[in-house]
């Protein structure tokens, strides 16, 4: 149990009857909250998904105040008397801490009372790529193949991912070429895609693929899709996608389907042979790792020549301290303890230690002098079969940890929150301190305005109904956006007049009832 009435979240699944704990100044005492979503009406149903909307921007805006007043009054700053006491007003006095947990402790009886079905319906999935993926004919299955390019681990597997996602499309079995694989032992460490297919099943002619709007394409035995950058197949199937058959439930079980959908993906993909999970729970048991822990990964090294900028430590312990106040308060049995994950461990570990000496920072290294010496920092080193293993155990890590905080503009920060949303809805247990959430080839991040928006110097104006494209790579806060509307105009707009688009298509591999 949490201090303050939050109950801990189990790390594999979640309890379908929620039991509420009393709260201070409240008539109400415990009682059992159990909504049979199955017999629930449509219309309750589309209640309740506006409900838990509200509730999720409830919480959205309280926090960002919260993180706001504490930015804003950052210990660095020479403060008058005046200031110093308003500053203790809005940091001690102003419920923004009581209305966050109050909040998300709403939000958290919504999201239990639909996890039980949201589990299911993710094991149905799984089990229809499974399905797909181990023909009991291999010979005469349709097939294709998925080529792409030299580059990172996240990277790729978000190409393989592309690829998935195009299978599932056409109901063919996905092959991978790994003979431009960067990581050596990917199939040591993961579960095989299929075991009944491999690349020798293959017929002599395998054809390129320039997408599912080609022409008699369905007649071809193997086909191969080239996602190198100079190729750009023209397909429905890609991210940001989300089956058609799904859309009944999915809208109302999840608060960001197109999350829980990835999510499926990137779950079947990186599933860990037993000896990784085994291995992980060993390291967990060797840094005291038990629940509740903040995760975060600093990416730095070759990611700052061109992609992405420096971020210091203290941007990501901004979001890890608010969230460690919501949620255990002033407790102090409960240790602040944050697993680091980085590609510059020898510069990142001592400085949180010396800004953060109340928080326990622990990291996945034999010792110390592996700490000095980091190998991550070279990009040669992490093609070993001994990196590979330990950014696997690092994935499940980051992925299994009650809160996460990174960078989106790094293909690992989004895998990692990818992986969180496969087993339940982790909307509120990620951050990323720069990039939106968004996909490599997948549609444009789409919202419709729910609000008329006069907008002031620099800032984008719209009428309700509009259609609003966010660019996902603009450094602004979550309650900001950055986008373009129907006129061509651009600028920045408040994200709570707005709220995203979903396109679901038919997926040929998903075509009939759950």
């Amino acid at each position: 149990m949490f201090p303050n009435g939050l109950q801990e979240r189990p790390q594999s699944s979640w309890s379908h009857t929620f039991q509420i704990p009393e709260v201070q100044n409240c008539n109400h005492h415990q009682a059992s909250l159990s909504v049979g979503f199955n017999k629930t009406s449509t219309k309750d149903q589309f209640t309740l998904v506006k409900a838990r909307s509200l509730i999720k921007r409830a919480y959205l805006e309280a926090f960002g105040v919260n993180k706001f007043v504490r930015k804003y009054f950052r210990k660095d700053l020479d403060l008058t008397k005046k200031a110093v006491m308003e500053k203790d007003y809005l940091t001690n006095y102003l419920p923004f801490n009581d209305l966050t947990r109050k909040t998300k402790f709403l939000v958290d009886v919504i999201h239990n009372e639909s996890q039980k079905e949201l589990s299911n319906l993710g094991n149905e999935v799984q089990k229809r790529i499974h399905k797909l993926q181990n023909p009991s004919d291999c010979k005469t299955a349709k097939k294709l193949v998925c080529k792409f390019p030299y580059c990172g681990f996240g990277c790729q597997h978000h190409h393989i991912g592309n690829c998935l996602l195009a299978a599932l499309g056409t109901n063919r079995v996905m092959l991978v070429d790994y003979s431009n694989v960067r990581y050596l032992g990917i199939q040591k460490v993961f579960l095989p895609l299929s075991d009944t297919c491999s690349m020798e099943d293959l017929p002599k002619q395998v054809d390129e693929w320039k997408g599912d709007l080609q022409e008699n394409y369905e007649h071809i035995q193997a086909v191969s899709l080239d996602l190198t950058p100079e190729n750009n197949p023209n397909t429905r199937f890609k991210g940001l996608t989300i089956p058609k058959l799904l859309q009944e439930k999915i809208e109302f079980l999840h608060d960001d389907p197109n999350m829980w959908w990835i999510g499926q993906i990137m779950g079947y993909l990186l599933r860990p042979k037993p000896w990784i999970s085994v291995r992980v729970q060993q390291i967990k048991k060797k840094l005291n790792l038990t629940h509740p822990y903040v995760s975060i990964h600093v990416r730095r090294t070759d990611k700052l020549m061109i992609e992405a900028r420096k971020f210091e430590v203290d941007e990501y312990m901004d979001p890890v301290v608010a969230w460690y106040d919501s949620q255990v308060g002033d407790a102090s049995n409960y240790a602040r303890r944050v697993y680091v994950a980085s590609d510059d461990l020898a510069s990142v570990i001592p400085d949180a230690r010396n800004k953060y000496p109340d928080y326990d920072f622990v990291y996945n290294a034999v010792d110390d002098k592996k700490l000095l010496k980091d190998m991550r920092q070279t990009v040669q080193s992490r093609q070993t079969e001994d990196e590979l293993v330990a950014l696997a155990c690092e994935l499940m890590i980051l992925s299994e940890s009650d809160y996460f905080v990174g960078t989106y503009s790094s293909n690992i920060g989004r895998l990692v929150t990818q992986l969180m949303h496969s087993s339940s809805d982790a909307t509120f247990r990620s951050r990323s301190i720069d990039h939106r959430m968004h996909y490599h080839r997948g549609l444009p991040l789409t919202y419709r305005a729910v609000e008329d928006f006069s907008g002031g110097k620099g800032e984008l104006s719209f009428f309700a109904g509009e259609t609003i494209v966010l660019r996902s790579s603009v450094e602004f806060p979550s309650y900001k956006g950055f986008g373009r509307n129907e006129a061509g105009e651009e600028g920045t707009f408040p994200m709570y007049k707005v709220e995203q688009m979903l396109t679901f298509v038919q997926y040929l591999a998903l075509n009939d009832t759950f």
